[in-house]
């Protein structure tokens, strides 16, 4: 049965023993899993992809995906935001 991530120890600091997220990470392999419980999925990243959700940050470490940190990518502007 898969557990949902601990977001909220790793990202507050409410576990002492957990290191802090880091602000993104890219996957050096392709990383995918099938989800029957919670979300009920498929759920599939590709290598190379560049992950800056906490949460999904939180539960591909979790799962053991393959990835090394990132610097902080400026993100441009949405053509949705003019």
């Amino acid at each position: 049965m898969a557990r949902r991530p601990n977001v909220r120890a790793a990202t507050i600091g409410g576990s002492s023993d957990a290191p802090p997220l880091p602000p993104s990470i890219r996957l050096t392999s392709p990383h995918g899993f099938i989800e029957a419980v919670h979300n009920k999925g498929v759920f599939h990243w590709e290598a190379g992809e560049v992950v800056t959700n906490p949460v999904t940050i939180a539960l591909l470490i979790e799962r053991g995906a393959n990835w090394e940190p990132v610097e902080c990518l400026e993100v441009p502007a949405s053509p949705q935001d003019h």
